[in-house]
């Protein structure tokens, strides 16, 4: 055998174990989080949205965020953990086809990428679904050390997720997800979904599997809802479908301007005065309503749902009514008439989309999905015509809408699941299908809106207003809450419900104001994404200060972000303090542009004595421009109080003084007899004496942090009493300082 050869057959051997390692390496499960809004999402690369679709026991917590609306809403309540407010218990995208020679419903081929199952989640990784890739792109004006992004693009999201698998059907799905941090454009996320037939069913690059024509193609989106994780928790102590969300207490909605199906809870315990699961305990709910802690006094006050921005028109399959035998469905056999006409096809003898829009209960296991819901021999919901018995009333008796998949309102009663399809195409290798849709969230819908759902026995209903009576027990605790309360300021524009948040979804993806109702197949394929972009954010730092102070810090790069859309230019910033993430928010100051230090940079000095140290709190600072209009609070920071020590012995300060019983020094854990002392270089000697001039105690304090925690206890064991007394601090270079400090009992 010759070097060629011999080179020839190491360079292919070579090749083939790169493709291979590439291909093995490829087929890793991830996800990545959507953080920069309000609205907070786990994406995958194997199609699922939040987690694999789970109703059971293993519902009742999650680690990562399910739809999570407000943000960073972790709490702890009555000294129980909940994870939050989370909204989904699943979501995915769902293909069936069959193959060219192969029809009927038991020849169909499926893949079920995410939302899938029943109490447990059925494994679709390798089975269904062949991950490719997942990356997440940063394009936020501001970079982590403050200066302005060079490579920000001012048409584009703040961040974008891109994900793609391959399935088992030989489509391969590429999907692009996107997030703002503004305050009107916050409460969403929009997905572009892109279905290539690419003959690829397991992943790997190096080899095609199937080329034949796919007909009967259907794709369902499949999302299930149940608002919130957290007041369900409150009042059953589960969030499982079976036992919690599936009670009577949530309706399913579907508000056909905006294509729009959400979910609301309408009642606890078939109470309607609980509506949105008000906070239980009459204490709490006071506190809570008042101050907007854990999200205000109404618990489940969300409408979590998605909108419909996009569905493709092209290779739909072509029906011709006069012909059956022509019929490239070949299954279809439900084609009603009116008056001599077919209301199920449009002018191109195509289905007039959806085909189904159909809402169930959360048991979405694979063998009931490939009988129902998205095969072509039937269309589950039936569909809009003028003789319908379930047409409107008086609100909509359009005849564009005859022929479309209805919306069976008889099932919106625990309807968790929500299943959106289109369909039937026929795909030869190479054909694309794109798709466009919005999760989007709000505090309620639209007050007195009068759509579909709602209600099993009438099809008509007005949306719910959380301005309503509240009754916990036999006490009525408000005639009108939001009179009496307000929003909690995680709502932070006027943009609050679902109905305005999906407004707001088809303005981003449109670039421009929607005309409504909306028809989606005759929006663009993809979003145009020219929205108003406020100043952003700056990148802050955080630090303690000698004398027991916080000091806030940020450049001066945001003055100089320009935008083709800026809605106005900058004038000031707003300082937030709050004792949880998901606030609510104090503001505790202002700074306005140009009133900078000698550093050249803005500063703030939080000097609150009532931010104990040892103890927590999140800071804020956001950007406001001449026309009031704010950033969102994109630069979020923890922060524990400490104290700094100080290089020169100088003041040193006693806190509590006066020290009143149960009043003390709160450091970590329950203590509360703490007496501490702070503004001390790294190394010094603290000397406690009584009034009469008697050595109470010796304390050595050694670290550059934190003030010496002292316990009122004597040298000998017992606890000081009541009186004044007095310190001596010395270092280790002779410098001396004193004081006193009073103790009450």
């Amino acid at each position: 055998m010759n070097l060629k050869k011999v080179n020839k057959i190491f360079f292919n051997s070579l090749l083939i174990c790169l493709i291979y390692v590439g291909f093995v390496n490829a087929q890793i499960r991830e996800y990545r989080i959507h953080n920069r809004g309000m609205l907070h999402e786990t994406v995958f690369n194997t199609g699922e949205i939040g987690r694999a679709w789970m109703t059971g026991e293993a519902g009742n917590k999650t680690s990562v965020p399910l739809f999570e609306w407000p943000s960073r809403s972790a709490t702890v309540v009555d000294g129980i953990e909940y994870s939050g407010q989370h909204n989904l218990i699943g979501a995915g995208v769902y293909i069936a086809a069959n193959l060219d020679g192969l029809p009927g419903k038991d020849k169909r081929i499926f893949a079920f990428c995410g939302g899938i199952g029943a109490s447990e989640p059925e494994v679709t990784f390798g089975r269904w679904v062949f991950p490719l890739n997942i990356d997440r792109e940063e394009n936020f004006p501001v970079l982590e050390d403050g200066t302005l992004n060079p490579n920000y693009k001012t048409d584009e999201a703040e961040e974008v997720i891109t994900a793609s698998w391959a399935t088992s059907v030989g489509i391969t799905v590429k999907r692009i997800s996107r997030a703002w941090s503004y305050p009107d454009y916050d409460d969403m996320i929009i997905y572009e979904y892109e279905f290539e037939y690419t003959g690829d069913t397991d992943g790997n690059p190096a080899t095609i599997e199937q080329t034949s024509t796919l007909k009967d193609v259907m794709i369902c989106f499949n999302y299930g809802f149940g608002p919130s994780m957290y007041g369900y928790q409150r009042h059953y102590q589960v969030w499982k479908y079976d036992g919690g969300i599936y009670r009577g207490d949530q309706r399913g909605f579907w508000d056909a301007d905006y294509w729009l199906s959400f979910n609301m809870d309408i009642q606890t315990n078939l109470i309607t005065d609980l509506a949105g699961k008000p906070e239980p305990n009459k204490t709490l709910f006071r506190q809570f309503a008042s101050t907007g802690e854990n999200g205000g006094g109404i618990a489940s006050p969300q409408a979590p749902g998605y909108a419909m921005l996009f569905y493709d028109l092209n290779h739909l399959a072509i029906v011709d009514p006069l012909d059956p035998a022509r019929n490239e469905t070949e299954a279809v056999s439900i084609l009603r008439t009116l008056n001599g006409e077919y209301y199920e096809i449009d002018s191109q003898s195509r289905f007039k989309q959806p085909w189904s829009n159909k809402v169930s209960t959360g048991n979405t296991n694979s063998v009931k999905m490939m009988n129902q819901f998205f095969n072509p021999d039937n269309r589950y919901s039936g569909v809009y015509a003028a003789n319908s018995t379930t047409w409107p009333e008086v609100p909509r008796n359009d005849p564009e809408w005859y022929g479309r998949g209805a919306y069976p309102y008889r099932q919106s009663a625990d309807a968790g699941q929500k299943n959106f399809v289109t369909g039937p195409y026929t795909l030869r290798k190479g054909d694309k299908l794109k798709f466009a849709l919005a999760e989007v969230c709000g505090y309620g819908a639209e007050p007195g809106k009068r759509i579909e759902g709602g209600n099993t026995t009438k099809q008509w209903n007005e949306t719910p207003s959380w301005n309503k009576k509240i009754v916990i027990g036999n006490e009525v605790m408000t005639e009108h809450y939001l009179d009496d309360y307000g929003y909690p300021d995680y709502v932070n524009s006027n943009v609050r419900n679902v109905t305005q948040v999906a407004h707001k979804a088809f303005t981003a993806y449109l670039g421009k104001e929607p005309e409504i109702p909306q028809w989606p197949e005759k929006n663009p394929d993809k979003g145009i994404y020219k929205i108003p972009v406020p100043v952003p954010s700056p990148a802050i730092k955080v630090a303690n200060t000698a004398i027991g102070n916080v000091e806030i810090e940020w450049g001066r790069a945001v003055e100089n972000f320009s935008h083709p859309r800026l809605t106005g230019q900058l004038t000031k910033f707003k300082v937030y303090r709050a004792k949880a993430g998901m606030g609510p928010w104090k503001m505790i100051g202002e700074v306005n542009l140009g009133n900078v230090t000698s550093q050249n940079i803005y500063q703030f000095v939080d000097s609150d004595l009532d931010f104990k140290i040892g103890e927590s709190r999140y800071y804020a600072v956001t950007s406001v421009d001449i026309n009031g209009n704010e950033s969102g609070k994109t630069n979020i920071t923890k922060f524990v109080k400490n104290i700094g020590s100080v290089e020169t012995l100088g003041k040193v300060y006693v806190v509590p003084n006066p020290f009143i019983q149960k009043s003390g020094f709160q450091g970590t854990g329950d203590v509360t007899d703490k007496i501490g002392f702070y503004g001390l270089p790294e190394k010094c000697t603290i000397r406690v004496f009584s009034y009469s001039g008697q050595l109470i105690e010796t304390i050595e304090h050694d670290t550059p942090l934190y003030s010496t925690e002292w316990f009122q206890m004597t040298r000998n064991g017992q606890e000081i009493a009541s009186g004044v007394y007095f310190y001596v601090v010395t270092t280790p270079n002779g410098e001396q300082t004193n004081g006193k400090f009073i103790v009450i009992k």
